[in-house]
């Protein structure tokens, strides 16, 4: 008996000092697990009781961190408003913050009430007729909609017009502080057959909101609305322009065409030049081309309506499908000996077509649509032009005027005297077309003068002639008066 018991002891004691280790071991691994869950960046997470009282009294914003990966301590902040139960917190763009959803940066919550609606105050206000507008935001992109009527109440147009925020920030740090900037252009969802609506912010903090449209081959830019907007952050440079009152019922006029250049000194430089602008004006002759053939069709990119018809005579005309007419009837279009294709505007030597990102030859009208022009298929389409009709210089044995059946005509001067015997230089181009008064002719976007004298009793008694640089040419009565039928195959030579 007297030697068991010592080893009972020995035994107890080693127990023990087992439970002992491992109760360290246990709280060794809970300090370890507690310190990896309070690691990590620390953010600031600010209430707003939204009219509501905290515990002490106060209706300030409560301001206080949260460590990254943990979920707000809701319980602890909890306002209270007499006659409402708190329907829970919510974020600036309107949703929800679920209460477990764990903290993943810097975050602004508004209380919400039963019997209160919470009133968000964005960065970005936008007032008209003195209401503000109701803004939708999400993701540094704001949003509004707005019906706007037209031409006295006959019509409405409502759109979602969309501004994003970054960009308007840019636009505002690029701003020269120039008078009757526009800053931003924001589009909207809304388009028809005819037109687009969208809003212009300007740096004087106005704002318009246009139906931009074509009718019968006129565009509009119609002012809608006008109302003022303010970006936290950001100071006007100009006062703004009092909106003028719309007496006609048929829209607002806008407050930026007549802009008071006193502002930045222009007005007596202005009053100086109107005349001249004037005789400027006066004497400017609009760009004129005549109609031919259509051979290839290149489709708006994003309009179903508007399309590039080119034609045989090197003429190009932007067309409205929906009303069936030219708006733009000004491009000329070339393709040289080893099938580049040029197309240009008014005259103009500047190659209008660009390549984009996709390879793509592209051009723009004065509408904002892009076409995309196949060369190839252009190329293709286009015919040999055949000699039908030589007009002969009167005053000259050496100058010609030969016309061709995809309505081009080519000056040409004869190069027998120089050994060429047949062979001709070509000094002039331009496109012709014979209508209900008989033929006409534009070179370089100018019509050439047709002097026309005939007797419909005599008419092979008549003269008809025309002008090119310094030779005058003569035309047949039958090609001037008629044309060509269907049945005359060969070339006819003025006498």
């Amino acid at each position: 008996m007297s030697r068991k018991l010592p080893v009972f002891l020995l035994l107890g004691l080693c127990l023990v000092i087992l439970c002992i280790c491992q109760a360290g071991q246990k709280n060794t691994a809970a300090t370890t697990g507690s310190a990896t869950v309070d690691s990590g960046a620390s953010y600031q997470i600010t209430l707003n009781p939204s009219g509501g009282l905290w515990a002490d009294g106060t209706q300030d914003t409560k301001t206080f961190q949260v460590t990254e990966g943990t979920a707000i301590d809701f319980p602890s902040y909890m306002p209270s408003l007499e006659g409402n139960d708190l329907q829970g917190w919510y974020q600036a763009d309107g949703k929800p913050w679920p209460g477990a959803r764990k903290v993943q940066g810097d975050t602004t919550l508004w209380a919400r009430w039963s019997a209160t609606e919470m009133e968000i105050t964005y960065d970005l206000v936008l007032t008209i007729g003195g209401e503000n507008e109701t803004l939708e935001y999400e993701n540094g992109v704001y949003q509004f909609t707005h019906v706007s009527s037209i031409y006295g109440g006959y019509a409405q147009r409502a759109g979602k017009y969309t501004i994003y925020e970054e960009d308007l920030k840019r636009a505002i740090e690029a701003d020269d502080g120039s008078i009757q900037r526009v800053l931003y252009h924001a589009g909207s969802n809304y388009i028809d057959s005819t037109g687009t609506i969208y809003a212009e912010f300007y740096n004087d903090g106005e704002f318009e909101l246009y139906y931009d449209f074509t009718n019968a081959g006129e565009r509009t830019k119609y002012c809608m609305n006008t109302g003022y907007w303010t970006l936290a952050g950001y100071t006007a440079p100009f006062e703004a322009t009092p909106i003028p009152v719309d007496e006609t019922g048929m829209g607002y006029t806008s407050a930026h065409i007549d802009w008071d250049k006193t502002l930045t000194g222009e007005a007596d430089q202005a009053e100086e030049e109107p005349a001249k602008e004037a005789a400027e004006t006066e004497t400017a002759k609009d760009f004129e081309t005549l109609p031919g053939d259509i051979i290839y069709t290149a489709d708006a990119l994003e309009s179903e309506t508007m399309k590039a018809n080119f034609s045989d005579n090197g003429v190009m005309a932007i067309f409205m499908s929906s009303y069936g007419v030219n708006v733009d009837a000004k491009y000329l279009w070339k393709l040289d000996e080893e099938g580049n294709l040029t197309v240009t505007y008014e005259g103009d030597e500047e190659n209008i077509l660009v390549t984009d990102d996709e390879g793509r030859l592209t051009f723009s009208d004065n509408y904002g649509n892009v076409y995309a022009v196949d060369a190839e298929a252009l190329k293709a389409a286009r015919k040999e032009p055949q000699k039908i009709y030589t007009a002969n210089s009167v005053n000259s044995g050496t100058m010609f005027v030969f016309f061709y059946d995809n309505h081009t005509f080519t000056v040409n001067f004869d190069l027998s005297s120089f050994g060429q015997a047949g062979s001709f230089h070509v000094t002039a181009e331009g496109q012709w077309v014979l209508g209900e008064s008989g033929i006409q002719m534009v070179r370089d976007g100018e019509k050439i003068e047709i002097t026309a004298s005939v007797d419909p009793a005599h008419p092979e008694e008549g003269s008809i002639t025309f002008p090119v640089d310094e030779n005058t040419y003569a035309l047949s009565v039958p090609f001037y008066a008629k044309g060509l039928t269907d049945e005359a195959d060969e070339e006819v030579t003025a006498p």
